[in-house]
């Protein structure tokens, strides 16, 4: 890669990824118990996150956020998880928060996802079954495509997307396609592979990522599945305008399938 190329790289990555470093809430602000999970990729880059247990929980979500802010901005989410019996594990990729690096290819996001999982089945002993792959938006692609890998207990996509490549056309039209090839996370690709139960939320009116390539996410992944629609949501307001059903919803989805899981276990 000459100068031009890898300078024309990080343009396109500053266009899609929007990090921070500092943290502007931290696990003690929510009553939030909290270890440090600390992370080696396979390509050797140093990520950090949250792991956050809960009383007897029912299963753990291995949390994926969006392209802007860290682990951070996450923490309201997951407090409303650990409250209804759920641990959850929040990581930031490279380059966000603590985490050390920077994301320069769509497979970096997908050593950090894969780095994770390994890290809570070995370090908290967490069996698949018991595992639940959450994505928020950008994160969506990495759940996906860890749910197509892995039998784990479900998938939860919040806001996401059919690829970037779709998302580039709607708010960088001045773009060639080309350009952006390292970045396409295409999610239209892997959803019909799922191993998982599906769960998605999404806002209606959704600014970002339009509320129709849910639906067709939706159509082609396989069952048991499940949408909520959110009627006057926009892409960052979910909690707000869904109260209370942001978590109920798919924590009810949860208990059904973790339920269904058990009783077909001891059948």
């Amino acid at each position: 890669m000459n100068f031009w190329e890898g300078l024309l790289k990080l343009m396109i990555a500053s266009m899609i990824f929007f990090p921070e470093k500092a943290f502007y809430e931290k696990p003690a602000d929510y009553g939030l118990i909290f270890e440090n999970a600390l992370i080696r990729t396979s390509d050797g880059v140093d990520l950090h996150g949250w792991y956050l247990p809960a009383p007897g929980a029912k299963a753990v979500l291995l949390f994926f956020h969006g392209n802007a802010g860290n682990i951070s901005g996450r923490l309201a989410k997951a407090d409303g998880w650990v409250r209804r019996g759920y641990a959850v594990c929040l990581v930031d990729y490279r380059g966000y928060g603590a985490s050390q690096g920077r994301i320069e290819h769509q497979d970096d996001v997908m050593r950090d996802a894969e780095a994770s999982l390994e890290w809570l089945m070995k370090e908290k002993n967490w069996p698949l079954s018991k595992v639940v792959f959450y994505g928020e938006s950008l994160g969506t692609h990495p759940a996906i495509r860890l749910g197509v890998e892995h039998s784990a207990a479900a998938v939860i996509l919040e806001a996401p997307f059919t690829s970037f490549a779709d998302l580039g056309k709607i708010h960088y039209p001045f773009v060639p396609s080309a350009l952006v090839r390292d970045f396409t996370f295409p999610n239209e690709d892997y959803i019909a592979g799922l191993k998982a139960p599906l769960f998605i939320l999404h806002g209606m009116e959704d600014e970002i990522c339009p509320y129709a390539m849910a639906g067709e996410l939706f159509e082609k992944a396989p069952l048991p599945k499940e949408f909520f629609s959110i009627a006057d949501g926009r892409h960052n307001d979910l909690p707000i305008k869904a109260g209370e059903d942001y978590w109920d919803k798919p924590a009810a989805f949860l208990e059904k399938i973790l339920s269904e899981k058990k009783n077909s276990a001891q059948a």
